[in-house]
């Protein structure tokens, strides 16, 4: 259901007619499904091959099944609503909206991890409800207009949060899978994993352990019988932060590393002089966190080479471990190392247009001719050295910076 009212058209307007090209007010509601499951994916199927079994003497050929069905499971419905406004000025030179939307989402659908003794990982399930909010702008910028010559901007942003605001069977975390997880009152997208403070200095350790004591008087600090590997506090391995000071390293230090960006910006820049056109784009993302898989290809008990921040006695505040470090000491947290701020910019897009004039043209009968050259992805900006935060942390297919050079030709 939706609905508008062009101000601009109301008599009451008129006196804004000489620099208000537009006014309108927009409001919608309306209830939508989730379309990215799969058909059949809800239903237990059989495998794509024969197995063969040897009964009374001969091989009998059968399935196994696949896929585990679900015969109680819901559509997942995402209850939203929208409030914008679309505006424009000075003969829609300068134009623009602005968005606002709620949405709130029952039967919320996840693969569900299974319990190790079943014969299916997992199983899709309707685990809880979430709610969110966000806020989009567009602006729409004449700069420049002459006959020869003109310059416009467009502008965008964007920034939404959302919260998992209950899980089934009245539990308040729930684990999709490996380090992503659903946790009541927590963005829906999020990492959830212990966290590192760098890694254990010389004798760090033993002053750690006598702070500790005498922070809890009558008790002895001892992590390795409290869920750290045996030889936890050795110099130039990680240090895990103990987020409730208890003694203990478990899935109480864990914390959340929220995936979603905060902010989302981008600008586009067209530049068009006669018969050649320049457009730049810039896009801009801040907050949120990836996890970086190049931070998990090291091996770190005998990784002393390359360009690697690791421990040493004279690198102490070093990222990685110390290449020597016993990779017992380090397997149960290395995920912790993956995590990675996600913030970017970068200028997207450059392209340069040449359109042949059509008197040039006319005499070859050839209707349109275009030459173009641009350059993509070719400049990024982020704490992350040689990588493009956009592609979300896997380093199987990074985003390739790209040159290009083409012809449009019409006949």
């Amino acid at each position: 259901v939706s609905g508008a009212w062009r101000l601009s058209d109301e008599n009451f307007m008129e006196p804004t007619k000489s620099w208000l090209t537009n006014l309108k007010l927009r409001a919608s509601w309306g209830i939508s499904g989730n379309a990215a499951i799969e058909p059949y994916q809800t239903l237990s199927t059989l495998s794509g091959y024969d197995i063969y079994y040897f009964v009374g003497g001969k091989d009998i050929a059968g399935r196994i099944p696949s896929q585990m069905g679900n015969s109680e499971l819901k559509w997942e419905t995402t209850n939203a609503t929208n409030f914008g406004i679309d505006f424009g000025f000075l003969n829609n030179r300068i134009s623009g909206s602005v968005d606002y939307y709620q949405t709130h989402t029952y039967d919320l659908l996840f693969l569900r991890t299974a319990p190790p003794s079943q014969v299916f990982t997992t199983v899709l399930s309707n685990v809880g409800e979430t709610e969110g909010s966000g806020l989009e702008i567009s602006l729409n910028t004449l700069v420049v207009k002459t006959k020869n010559f003109s310059y416009d901007i467009n502008w965008s942003y964007a920034t939404s949060v959302d919260k998992v605001t209950a899980l089934t069977a009245g539990i308040d975390k729930y684990q999709v899978e490996g380090a992503n997880w659903l946790v009541v009152g927590q963005p829906v997208k999020i990492f959830y994993d212990f966290e590192t403070n760098g890694n254990w200095n010389v004798d760090e350790f033993a002053q750690y352990k006598t702070d500790w004591e005498t922070r809890h008087p009558g008790e002895t600090l001892n992590y390795s019988a409290n869920g750290a590997p045996n030889g936890y506090g050795t110099p130039g391995s990680l240090k895990i932060v103990d987020r409730n000071d208890d003694g203990k390293l478990n899935s109480d230090d864990q914390r959340v590393y929220d995936r979603s960006p905060k902010h989302i910006l981008g600008m586009s820049n067209t530049f068009e002089y006669k018969n050649i056109s320049l457009s730049v784009l810039l896009y801009a993302r801040l907050g949120g966190y990836i996890s970086y898989d190049m931070n998990s290809q090291m091996n770190y008990e005998t990784a002393n080479w390359g360009d690697l921040d690791y421990w040493t006695p004279t690198n102490t505040g070093a990222k990685f471990p110390s290449p020597g470090a016993a990779s017992g000491l380090y397997t149960p947290y290395q995920n912790a190392l993956k995590y990675e701020k996600a913030d970017f910019y970068k200028i997207k897009d450059i392209t340069l247009t040449y359109n042949v004039p059509s008197k040039i043209l006319n005499s070859v009968k050839i209707s349109n001719l275009k030459i173009y050259g641009s350059l993509k992805n070719y400049f990024t900006f982020s704490a992350i050295d040689n990588y493009d935060s956009e592609r979300g942390g896997s380093i199987s297919f990074p985003l390739a910076k790209q040159a290009v050079v083409g012809i449009n030709l019409q006949f």
